[in-house]
């Protein structure tokens, strides 16, 4: 963790990075559909346009490949961000405020439990999953932050 970055802002690094690779994968979808735009291109006469439209389409190809090799690379990044936040938590001394800091950083989850109208699903959220009030969740989430602070100054992170 670095001196100017708090508690909140180191641990939400690993959503921020699923968020980039998610981002760029929704890059890579859009290109690809354009791909079959132009690869279906005709003149009048029903053959294919010359090498300007195969250029197009390599060029494309081409950053289709950057795209998912930076997607790779991000993945290793978060991988190695989530141990290294996974870590961070599990030097809080205290079980219910490892495992708020777990199910917010870690597994993305809400505070509270909600209906999604995506899936259709009813998604448990941290305070119903643990069996507490929302503003209890706060409270231990506060002191687990101050926590983690203390601990990254008594091991200079």
């Amino acid at each position: 963790m670095t001196p100017s970055m708090t508690p909140k802002e180191y641990l939400n690094q690993a959503y921020k990075i699923e968020r980039r690779i998610n981002i760029i994968g929704a890059k890579v979808s859009k290109l690809r559909s354009q791909l079959e735009y132009k690869g279906i291109s005709y003149d009048g006469s029903g053959a294919s346009h010359g090498t300007a439209d195969s250029d197009g389409m390599s060029c494309t190809i081409a950053d289709i490949a950057d795209y998912e090799r930076r997607q790779r690379e991000l993945a290793d990044v978060l991988i190695a961000k989530r141990f290294e936040i996974e870590s961070v938590i599990d030097s809080v001394p205290n079980a219910a405020q490892r495992e708020v800091l777990e199910r917010r950083y870690l597994l993305y989850q809400r505070w509270e439990s909600r209906f999604d109208e995506r899936t259709g699903e009813y998604v448990k959220g941290i305070a119903e999953e643990m069996g507490f009030s929302r503003r209890r969740i706060f409270q231990i989430h506060g002191e687990a932050l101050k926590s983690i602070a203390l601990n990254c100054i008594e091991l200079h992170l």
